[in-house]
């Protein structure tokens, strides 16, 4: 019902026009577009799949269980894509962004870099807690080898989470309105934080996965977030091999404390954020026509 009031659209979940393989494939129009509900269901099993398939995959395979996770969410939209024949290229945004498109792309990763690293501060500063299971994770993904880290937790992640989030359910919930491509593009952040099922990192990780849908949208490409996603999620695994390469005898000896950012800090980071991402965006102006107006 919410997706279907905010998304301003006449289908109804489960009434009217329902799921697409609700019908016999035989009957599928080739080339359609994937709907809001359709968009709706891949999510919901990919999740129920994470939860129950994913985590005991990677209870039992370790760094196996991970990737087989990943392919996981990789095939549910694409499997379902094809069964209803959806038009590939345009459903996932299969385009080639261009130079610039990469450029602002970057630009844009930075401003949020900076507004994620002060949000994920103060909620340390107020949920301490939360810091034990960031490291357990860190830990729990890291290999001795720095291009074995790149590969498992940076470049399969950003392949397969941008075809389920900046592709399919990207493709599924916008529409043509400047309305239906802002709510969009929110709505994709939003699920894409709540996937990662840790309160500290929702909010941070929704940050982030709203920047990709709005480059996505803009650059009418999934690589442009796929880039994105790389680069982030490779930045976090250098840091974090670095630390424990060469400074991890440093850092045991340091007690570690989370304290409230000072008013000029978030103040400062803030500033630097919002000036990297408008000019990150006035660069993706300049090549792409598309409604870009959504974030002014």
């Amino acid at each position: 019902m919410i997706f279907a009031k905010k998304f301003n659209c006449e289908e109804q979940m489960f009434n009217g026009k329902v799921f697409s393989f609700l019908g016999k494939r035989k009957y599928f129009k080739k080339g359609i577009k994937p709907s809001i509900t359709d968009g709706a269901l891949i999510y919901t099993i990919s999740l129920i799949s994470l939860i129950y398939i994913g985590s005991f995959m990677q209870l039992y395979w370790g760094t196996i269980g991970l990737i087989a996770t990943e392919v996981i969410i990789f095939a549910i939209p694409v499997l379902y894509a094809i069964y209803i024949k959806a038009d590939i290229k345009n459903t996932f945004s299969l385009r080639i962004p261009k130079v610039k498109d990469i450029f602002g792309a970057i630009l844009i990763w930075i401003g949020g870099y900076f507004l994620i690293n002060i949000t994920t501060q103060i909620l340390l500063a107020l949920f301490p807690q939360g810091a034990e299971v960031l490291e357990a994770v860190n830990s729990s993904v890291m290999m001795d080898s720095l291009l074995a880290s790149l590969i498992v937790v940076a470049f399969i992640p950003a392949l397969c989470e941008e075809v389920l989030f900046r592709g399919f359910l990207l493709g599924a919930f916008k529409g043509e309105s400047k309305k239906s491509k802002i709510w969009a593009v929110v709505m994709v952040g939003i699920l894409f934080g709540i996937m990662h099922l840790n309160f500290i990192r929702i909010v941070p990780t929704a940050m982030l996965g709203i920047l990709f849908a709005y480059c996505a949208l803009v650059t009418k490409s999934i690589w442009t977030s796929v880039f994105m996603h790389f680069i982030n999620n490779g930045f976090s695994v250098c840091v974090l091999y670095i630390g424990q390469k060469y400074l991890n005898d440093i850092t045991s000896s340091m007690e570690i404390t989370y304290n409230m950012p000072s008013i000029s800090s978030i103040l400062i980071m803030v500033a630097i954020g919002v000036c990297f991402i408008y000019l990150g965006n006035k660069c993706l102006k300049k090549k792409n026509n598309l409604n870009t107006e959504i974030l002014d």
